[in-house]
């Protein structure tokens, strides 16, 4: 996932970085436990909203699960969906993950978030609420978001979070109708003591998020420098980054956790209600079932890396990418973000734009994503 956490105080996020650091396997899981949605999110990848007869993860299930991931070394889990608020059996879900020694999180999108519900959460071991703020205008905030009053609910969400002794994490999917305010949401969220404020460029790889990618921002590094220079002055701690370009075309003071591909690593992977394992939330192509797995007596962290050797391979790097200095440090890109391009490249890439390499057809689309 490339998304860029900028971090005011210390958290038990970078658990799963050092755990990582220390034994290179699987240390991050986002579990999607329900494809119920409330919302309408025009750049949803997932489509959830659109699902007439949702699918929720059954409670045993979770707790195999969670048993299975935490034995096999995974440290961090982070319930998602759809939106996770509507899984009916979220506390109990909660509950177990966390006595089983993970740090839990969850991704929200608020709408029923409330003080009550966040102070029973936090109780049962969840540490970490993420919500999103697409615009510090309320009416843009839910015409994004596809509901009305959503905008304040989700402010209300990040403030309980914080009330409780949660940490809360503000994100902004950064789109063309929201990026000439993303600093001013970073400083709005900061006043209201938010510990982490994180931003994720809208990638049009699944779902509607095709069909309405003229949403795209239109130069996402150079907003990123923009954030690493308000963080350095005001105080942050550090920066967490998912991007693999963030570590090529970004130089910062704040201790920097992570700057690769999280997934291509091999440190994050994303499973769905059904069981199904994502290379990406981003890309809905399964590299296998986790269930299946469970059943058998294959040892899980070979296979995991095996079959993300063998999906990997199938984004073969540019020429033109090869011959790059970076290329160590970025292995290429996004796969999602290259994806998406004729050439292959990475479309924030400026390297690839400089007049000393080979023309770079910067932005040429492909009308149909591949299939992989």
């Amino acid at each position: 996932m490339c998304m860029v956490t900028f971090d005011w105080s210390e958290n038990d996020a970078k658990e799963k970085f050092k755990n990582f650091d220390r034994r290179k396997r699987l240390s991050w899981v986002v579990l999607e436990v329900t494809d119920y949605c409330n919302f309408r999110c025009k750049w949803c990848f997932a489509n959830s909203w659109i699902n007439k007869n949702p699918t929720h993860m059954s409670i045993e299930n979770v707790k195999k699960l969670i048993e299975f991931l935490s034995d096999s070394g995974v440290r961090q889990i982070t319930f998602s969906g759809g939106e996770p608020t509507l899984y009916p059996y979220l506390r109990d879900a909660i509950k177990f993950a966390s006595d089983y020694g993970l740090v839990v999180h969850m991704n929200t999108n608020g709408y029923l978030f409330t003080e009550k519900l966040a102070r029973e959460l936090y109780s049962l071991g969840l540490t970490q609420v993420q919500t999103d703020i697409d615009s510090l205008n309320p009416k843009k905030h839910d015409d994004i978001r596809g509901m009305k009053g959503s905008w304040i609910r989700a402010i209300k969400a990040l403030k309980n979070a914080k009330n409780v002794g949660m940490t809360g994490a503000c994100q902004t999917v950064l789109t063309r109708e929201n990026e000439n305010e993303i600093l001013n949401i970073f400083r709005f969220a900061r006043s209201l003591g938010i510990q982490r404020c994180r931003v994720w460029d809208m990638t049009p790889s699944e779902g509607c998020s095709i069909k309405n990618a003229e949403l795209m921002p239109s130069d996402y590094i150079s907003t990123l420098k923009r954030l690493c220079r308000y963080a350095e002055m005001t105080g942050a701690k550090s920066v967490e980054s998912g991007d693999p370009l963030f570590n090529a075309h970004i130089k910062t003071n704040l201790n920097v956790s992570g700057g690769y591909c999280v997934a291509s690593a091999g440190l994050y992977t994303t499973i769905s209600c059904n069981g199904d394992a994502y290379f990406c939330a981003t890309i809905r192509k399964p590299m296998y079932n986790i269930f299946d797995i469970i059943s058998s007596d294959i040892d899980f962290n070979l296979l995991h890396r095996s079959k993300l050797v063998e999906y990997t391979k199938k984004f073969k790097i540019p020429d033109g990418c090869m011959k790059c200095p970076f290329v160590y440090k970025c292995n290429g890109g996004c796969y999602t973000r290259r994806e998406f391009m004729e050439d292959g490249v990475d479309y924030w890439c400026k390297v690839m734009q400089l007049p000393y390499r080979e023309p770079h057809h910067y932005k040429t689309y492909k009308t149909e994503p591949s299939v992989i």
